[in-house]
């Protein structure tokens, strides 16, 4: 009989875990990108968050880097195609892209394709090994997440599975997702991506967005729907397209906030999990917290550039050292390469450096950063001010916005000086006004009733428990341009306003040439 009571309690323990949790355990499939660095940690993050939940996750990464992945993650289960060594020669070309800023037009264009043309080959190799291939398809899997970013082979993978599709993306310069879902885009306060511009644009800017917003896209979507033109017939179907496939997305997770990222149109699947990196800082290493303590009263700055630290030329990096070396604080600073010469005794080098964790120091005052994404939302949710530095990609556009709301200043990278750059740091360790701006963006931040990786596991979860959520899209993306654009229906009010026009004025000439006639007929009689 006892033990009878204890399976019943046991069993009731079970059911109400599985209740509190509101599904049992998943198997999910993670497509990461061709790029790593700040493209992988979010994807890597959320899988690790599932897997802790008791979720059996997968990733599918090429052969070169798996034993890395493992070693990092060692929750998460691995999958490996050989890439014949693409996403290395991809890595070395981004790496490069700080490099390209001051290339001309047609220089950044050939370099761009160039890493599409890598980008398809990995694809390519990935779809076409039909072992790996097989294996998924046997495996059952009851969710894709993925990151849709200019390359859109994790929703191909998931088309051809067959598996609902959750994206994790912070945006993507082509505007397919825009398509995908049916959302307008108004350029009048909705920059793009890739601009540097808030919502309140002068009559120029809205000009210059305007343009960019109808050609860029126009342009990516070209190069990118070329490149999966032969994966699409050939894994999905003859006749279908890349928005057709992306349209079947049940769920957009956004890597953004409208705190920093502007309010904008969206639709009931397309949800913000800005600062999904973000959390409470854990224990530093003896060492780096030996270093920060001994900063004192006057605090430590904190340097990053994420995985662009290992492009800085030593030209730059000695202009940087210069200009740490006067200040008053430690400075911890990420860094590959060369010893710079002029490196003051204030500051410290460490080629990987836990960013989270330092920013949520109590001794870190401010923070030098390239401006990713990642590390304005970590500096936003510690409440550190910031001076933004970007390089490219959406980089330019995060710090316009951290500026706007007050949250630091900004340089220019390939042109700020030894003076310029310490006058910067300067200006935010002593302007009060920064650290009180950067504490009420902080507390508005995390003022949310669920914190954004929670955000993202619940709606992950909520897909995996009911086999999709297509109730959620929009039928914006199934009408042609014109019905979107209701112009059958202004043709057509068009016509029968010009018909009920057209017929009062036939009528009114009708009459006056009667009543002319007539009164024609009684001049002549008189």
């Amino acid at each position: 009989m006892a033990i009878r009571i204890r399976y019943m309690y046991v069993l009731l323990f079970v059911m109400v875990s599985l209740t509190a949790h509101g599904i049992g355990a998943g198997k999910v499939l993670v497509v990461p990108p061709a790029l790593s660095g700040s493209h992988w940690f979010p994807l890597a993050s959320v899988g690790q968050a599932l897997a802790g939940r008791g979720h059996e996750v997968t990733v599918v990464v090429s052969q070169d880097i798996v034993a890395k992945r493992r070693a990092e993650r060692p929750e998460l289960h691995f999958e490996s195609f050989l890439d014949q060594g693409s996403r290395a020669r991809l890595e070395v070309m981004t790496g490069q892209m700080s490099e390209m800023a001051e290339q001309p037009v047609f220089r950044i264009m050939q370099h761009l394709h160039g890493g599409l043309i890598e980008m398809t080959r990995q694809c390519d190799l990935l779809l076409g090994d039909g072992d790996l291939m097989e294996r998924l398809k046997q495996a059952h899997f009851q969710v894709v997440i993925t990151e849709p970013f200019i390359s859109q082979c994790g929703a191909i993978v998931a088309a051809h599975l067959g598996v609902p599709h959750v994206a994790l993306l912070r945006g993507d310069p082509s505007g397919l997702d825009y398509q995908a879902t049916g959302v307008p885009r108004p350029p009048s306060y909705v920059p793009t991506i890739v601009s540097g511009f808030t919502d309140r644009m002068t009559f120029l800017q809205r000009a210059q967005n305007s343009v960019v917003s109808c050609v860029s896209p126009v342009m990516f979507q070209w190069f990118v729907e070329n490149m999966h033109y032969d994966q699409l017939r050939k894994y999905i179907g003859e006749e279908e397209t890349l928005v057709g496939v992306l349209a079947k997305t049940d769920v957009w997770l956004y890597q953004m906030d409208p705190l920093l990222d502007l309010p904008r149109p969206s639709m009931p699947n397309m949800l913000n999990v800005g600062g999904i990196l973000a959390r409470e800082a854990g224990p530093l290493s003896e060492d780096l917290e030996l270093f920060m303590q001994s900063s004192g009263s006057a605090g430590v700055v904190v340097v990053s550039f994420g995985s662009q630290a290992k492009t800085l030329t030593m030209e730059r990096a000695e202009v940087m050292a210069a200009a740490f070396a006067p200040l008053r604080q430690k400075v911890v600073w990420r860094y590959e390469g060369e010893k710079p010469a002029g490196l003051g005794n204030n500051t410290k080098l460490l080629a990987w450096l836990p960013q989270n964790d330092l920013l949520g120091h109590p001794t870190t005052r401010a923070f030098v950063t390239h401006a990713g994404s990642n590390g304005v939302y970590e500096a936003l949710y510690h409440g550190v001010p910031m001076v933004c530095t970007p390089l490219g990609g959406d980089q330019p556009g995060n710090a316009a916005r951290a500026v706007s709301r007050g949250l630091g200043v900004r340089l220019d990278f390939n042109t700020f000086t030894t003076e310029t750059l310490h006058k910067a740091i300067i200006q935010v360790l002593t302007d009060k006004r920064y650290q009180e701006t950067a504490a009420r963006l902080s507390r508005l931040h995390r003022d949310q009733p669920q914190p954004p990786m929670e955000r993202a596991v619940w709606w992950v979860e909520h897909v995996i428990k009911h086999g999709g959520l297509p109730h959620l899209r929009a039928r914006a993306v199934e009408l042609p341009w014109y019905q979107y654009y209701l112009l059958d229906v202004a043709v057509f009010l068009l016509a029968v306003c010009s018909a009920v026009l057209g017929s009062v004025w036939y009528r009114c000439s009708f009459v006056c040439r009667k009543v002319c006639c007539k009164s024609g007929g009684k001049l002549k009689s008189q």
